[in-house]
């Protein structure tokens, strides 16, 4: 059922709220201490993706688009759109796996979270013919929004530089934990970097930095600048799919959207993500890590359906509201996995977290910029 922009808006911003929420279930300390791979609970919110798709089906009987003549069968929609939709989520998740261990969360979530912004906007301008009526204004949308994930991507580095080496204090501090989607490496020697939403990325009890750093590992000697320049495109890659995973919902017919969309959707992200998998264990000679089934599954499945409530948020927001709004809006997700690092989980203390929320007020300022930019008054 459509909604207006109001309640499109309201939307938005639980799409946002729900998809900073998603990795949180990882840091369950259950199921962090399983140190389970990074790509291994990826499969799992997969898989979580999936089975959350099919709880559609009992309300597609009110879509009267669907129905036949009496009204009372509801046809079944499988757009093939909706599984390069899923293949893409599982595409944007795995390439920031890869880009983390060449330049750090960091610069990687910067990276990502900048292009995918500039991504969904130029699909929504360009190519879908969203109506801008004030090119200014988006522009410095744009650029606030920018400097909003940059700022929070990089909180830790920028308190140190203005407050000194120890502005911050991590209560993570010799505990070395990484998180679901955010483990890394330094750049020298294998340092530590801690400059980023999930304290320390080196790992010992939660969760091993080796699962992600051995991408470069069989016999490949990388100088520094290839290294960046590597983790830099794939996570502009991470952006671009990331930017573009319900693009092809433009392409379907009015019918076979919203939450008709969803079991494609699932269906691409269980078909894509095993694949993945087989390609990247077995460029790794097919050594399989424990699947810590018993301990980790549920969290994964959990992840999973907090994703695609997120993600079912969205497509009710892109029609009421554009693509070119809704999906930059997205990320302002950002700023709520911040929240869980610092109410929650405890990972940015000192003045970082000064940093964090002017850099986040910046960002809530940049996404009501964008939607002013396109509002008719």
């Amino acid at each position: 059922m459509p909604v207006n922009a109001s309640a499109g808006y309201i939307v938005a911003v639980l799409s946002a709220v729900l998809n900073g929420s998603f990795p949180a279930a990882f840091k369950i300390p259950s199921v962090a201490r399983c140190n389970l791979h990074p790509l291994l609970f990826q499969l799992y919110t997969s898989f979580g993706v999936f089975l959350s798709s099919w709880l559609a089906l009992p309300f597609m009987q009110y879509n009267t688009q669907l129905t036949d003549a009496e009204g009372d069968t509801p046809a079944f929609p499988f757009p093939p759109l909706g599984l390069l939709a899923g293949t893409l989520f599982v595409l944007s998740v795995t390439f920031s796996f890869a880009a983390i261990p060449f330049i750090g969360l960091a610069m990687a979530q910067g990276v990502w979270g900048g292009s995918a912004i500039l991504v969904a906007f130029i699909w929504g301008v360009a190519v879908f013919g969203n109506e801008v009526t004030s090119p200014g204004l988006a522009v410095a949308a744009i650029v606030l929004l920018l400097t909003g994930v940059a700022g929070i991507a990089f909180c830790e580095s920028i308190s140190k530089y203005f407050f000194g080496p120890k502005a911050n204090y991590s209560a993570f501090e010799g505990d070395d934990r990484a998180t679901p989607f955010t483990q890394g490496v330094g750049e020298e020697e294998g340092e530590a970097k801690s400059d980023n939403l999930s304290g320390p990325v080196e790992s010992n009890e939660y969760g091993s930095v080796e699962h992600v750093r051995s991408l470069d590992s069989p016999g490949m000697e990388m100088t520094a600048q290839t290294k960046w320049l590597t983790g830099i495109a794939l996570a502009a890659t991470v952006g671009l799919a990331g930017g573009s995973t319900l693009a092809p919902l433009n392409y379907v017919p009015k019918e076979e959207s919203g939450l008709a969309f969803l079991p494609a959707f699932g269906v691409g992200a269980m078909i894509a993500s095993p694949l993945v998998c087989l390609v990247w264990f077995g460029y790794h000679g097919f050594v399989l890590p424990p699947l810590h089934l018993k301990e980790t599954l549920w969290a994964g499945i959990l992840s999973g359906t907090l994703w695609n409530l997120s993600n079912f948020c969205a497509l009710i927001s892109i029609p009421a509201l554009s693509y070119s709004i809704a999906y930059p809006m997205l990320q302002c997700a950002l700023f709520v996995a911040g929240l869980w690092g610092i109410f929650v989980f405890k990972e940015i203390k000192g003045y970082a977290i000064l940093v964090f929320f002017v850099a986040g007020f910046i960002l809530i300022c940049g996404a009501v910029c964008l939607a002013l930019s396109e509002a008719k008054l």
